[in-house]
């Protein structure tokens, strides 16, 4: 396709050249009209002399003028305007006031002929002004067209950058496939292809991070897996055989094994439920019969702490929302609170309907957090207090930031305050109807 700038500049003259010289045309036209109908007022006023001559009345037309023929002091004619006394003795051009109007007056004299001719000055202000206007007018109504011809050229020269950026607007957060667009102009084809470049450059760092996170699970696991079985097999022939020492090294170094899998397990999760990779399959769910879901899922870890759990409010509460993505975000939250509230604790979950959003508060008795961690729990690996959390319980501070990931993936909001015992979290989640 050719420049946009040689385009615009071509059609753009164009355009003033023909919309300029219409508009002349037609004040062209206006002017002639006018100056013809001057020029019969000037017959009319040769013919009325003439007439004049041979008594006969003056012609209709003529209201506007007053004329005088006098031969040897006899007025031999006088228009309607005219007085019956001489305007004026003085030959050529002069000003003259009568029947109470100031007049231009030319006045000639020629052998014993008087003739003398006058015009409201009044009446050629006005001429003069319709003379103007008459030239003015065509270039201003010419302004709208040229203004709406300009905007027509300039939207099509522009229809290119702007099919361009709808492109850019339509596409997901995984679609990185390259821009194409038909006949492109010479200055958006360089932004085209910077752009491609770009999201191919993208494409690909997505790509490998992504087999870098699979290659370092695969390579993990398998280690991690077999380290657990033979520590298994270790500590259970360490029993056997009666030895008690170096039995609570071993237990710790199996708890570290464990966390570490964990850890794994949530770098993993935080990966895949990224809203830029993840493709949510959004459905109508059932956000209620979810969280009894879950609840039974969890039950027996629950009732291995001897803790107490309650779901409050709507029985029935639906959402739009994927279901994989709900549901861990459900059990990250209750397992979370499962995990710090201390054993004979309390924990409860309560759904409500707001407008236009549904609402669920996880709340729980365990040691919670000041107000000014708040903000700072959602950020990976961030744990209050680092490994030496007041509970005591082990983690890896993935879990509210997986929490966050899911809930931005649904347009929703989280926040985090005090709950309704003496110590203990509120989790709040708001998810769209």
């Amino acid at each position: 396709m050719r420049s946009v700038r040689h385009y615009l500049l071509t059609i753009l003259i164009a355009l003033l050249t023909l919309t300029s010289f219409l508009a002349a045309v037609q004040s062209y036209r206006q002017s002639v009209d006018r100056s013809e109908q001057l020029f019969d007022q000037d017959l009319q006023l040769l013919s009325a002399a003439v007439l004049a001559n041979v008594g006969a009345k003056s012609p209709q037309g003529l209201e506007s003028l007053a004329i005088q023929l006098w031969q040897r002091q006899e007025l031999r004619f006088a228009s309607a305007l005219a007085p019956q006394h001489l305007i004026t003795q003085t030959a050529g051009f002069s000003e003259q006031n009568f029947v109470g109007k100031r007049w231009r007056v030319y006045a000639h004299a020629q052998d014993d002929w008087w003739v003398v001719v006058a015009q409201p000055l009044q009446q050629r202000q006005s001429l003069a002004d319709e003379m103007v206007i008459a030239s003015i007018y065509p270039v201003l109504w010419s302004l709208p067209l040229q203004a709406l011809l300009i905007w027509l050229v300039v939207s099509r020269a522009l229809a290119p950058l702007k099919r361009f950026s709808a492109q850019l607007a339509s596409k997901k957060a995984n679609d990185l496939t390259p821009v194409k667009l038909p006949a492109v102009p010479e200055e958006l084809q360089q932004v085209l292809n910077t752009t491609n470049q770009l999201l191919t450059r993208l494409h690909d760092a997505f790509e490998r991070e992504k087999r870098f996170a699979s290659d370092v699970a695969h390579e993990l696991r398998n280690p991690l897996s077999t380290l657990q079985i033979n520590l298994h097999n270790a500590l259970s022939a360490w029993q056997q055989s009666g030895q008690q020492q170096g039995q609570h090294s071993m237990a710790q170094l199996q708890q570290g094994v464990e966390r570490m899998s964990q850890l794994i397990e949530q770098i993993m999760l935080l990966n895949r439920t990224n809203p830029e990779v993840f493709q949510a399959q959004m459905q109508p769910l059932d956000w209620a019969e979810l969280c009894r879901e879950v609840i039974a899922e969890q039950y027996p870890q629950l009732e291995k702490k001897q803790q107490q759990i309650e779901l409050l409010g709507e029985e029935q509460l639906t959402v739009r929302a994927d279901p994989f993505a709900l549901k861990l975000l459900m059990s990250n939250l209750l397992g979370n609170a499962c995990k710090y509230t201390p054993a004979g604790g309390q924990l409860q979950l309560k759904l409500s309907r707001m407008p236009n959003m549904a609402r669920l508060e996880v709340e729980d008795n365990g040691p919670g957090m000041a107000e000014q961690e708040f903000e700072r729990a959602f950020d990976r690996f961030y744990r209050v207090g680092g490994d030496r959390h007041q509970s005591g319980t082990p983690g890896s501070g993935l879990g509210l930031a997986i929490v966050k990931e899911l809930v931005k993936l649904h347009q929703g909001r989280i926040w985090l305050s005090h709950s309704q015992w003496p110590t203990g979290l509120k989790v709040t989640v708001e998810l769209p109807l």
